[in-house]
């Protein structure tokens, strides 16, 4: 099993598929590894596409000890990962939560970056009021669901989000993919990750200078049944970085990638290729 070793001595489960520049995947929140598996088949046609699981998500390590999770985790594991594969350079494309990831790996190492694209990517809370409000409908309510219920909890978050709505009525049978990958999830590493990483998320609003530097191609995907903060936030962030553009999709929630599949990665192509 590819395994590589993070600076702190996590052991994170990687894949690397095809051939050519590199693209490294970043998953979200509710997913794993296996979230791109809409993508690698058909881009490692041309590319070399390498995916992995976060710390805290199967197939991946589960540290028990909560200050082991934290932003500045997630990001210094795509450095990991780029260095153990010795790569230069890289497409990131990250969702969700692996898109403020990638987003933030790409501001903190430019040098590393080759272009970006972000599925679904939103601000963190912008004031003490957004932050308690986010804190406790969101984070306190995942948390407890897990918590009682485990992996079926954290379906049932999904059931009934408005931002999944859409993948479910259209596309049931990747639809009930996703649900099991999610159900078979480690319990215990999704309350560290809500705990931490999405507990403390700093504002995008508040990080302008260095967004203003990042010179790199920028690709936003959202669609527009998303939350009403992902508009927001790609708004913002097309106006604000120096070579940004935004495509939204009609119709689709929060999972781009897998609910518009050919759509997704074809403009990603595009973009990779034109980066290049």
């Amino acid at each position: 099993m590819p395994e590589f070793s993070t600076a702190d001595g996590v052991t994170l489960y990687y894949e690397d598929i095809g051939a050519g520049a590199p693209i490294l995947f970043v998953h979200e929140f509710g997913g794993d590894y296996r979230s791109w598996h809409r993508q690698v088949p058909v881009l490692s046609q041309r590319h070399r596409c390498i995916t992995y699981s976060a710390r805290g998500f199967f197939p991946s390590e589960v540290p028990g000890d909560r200050s082991r999770y934290g932003q500045t985790f997630s990001t210094g594991d795509v450095l990991a990962l780029m260095d153990h594969l010795g790569l230069a350079r890289a497409h990131l494309v990250g969702t969700s939560m692996g898109s403020f990831t990638s987003l933030d790996f790409a501001l903190t190492h430019p040098e590393r970056v080759l272009c970006v694209t972000l599925v679904g990517n939103s601000s963190g809370p912008r004031d003490d009021a957004e932050r308690a409000h986010y804190r406790e409908t969101w984070i306190g309510h995942e948390i407890a669901l897990r918590e009682t219920r485990g992996g079926e909890g954290a379906v049932e978050v999904l059931e009934g989000d408005p931002a999944y709505q859409s993948f479910r009525k259209t596309d049931p049978e990747n639809w009930n993919k996703y649900a099991e990958n999610l159900r078979g999830q480690s319990v215990d590493g999704a309350i560290h990750v809500l705990s931490t990483v999405h507990w403390n998320r700093t504002s995008l609003f508040d990080d302008q200078a260095r967004l203003a530097a990042f010179d790199r191609p920028v690709l936003l995907v959202t669609g527009d049944d998303d939350y009403y903060l992902v508009g927001e936030t790609n708004a913002f962030l097309r106006d604000f970085l120096p070579d940004a553009s935004w495509h939204c999709f009609p119709g689709t929630g929060h999972l781009v990638n897998i609910e518009r599949a050919a759509e997704f990665n074809a403009l990603l192509a595009d973009h990779v290729q034109r980066a290049e």
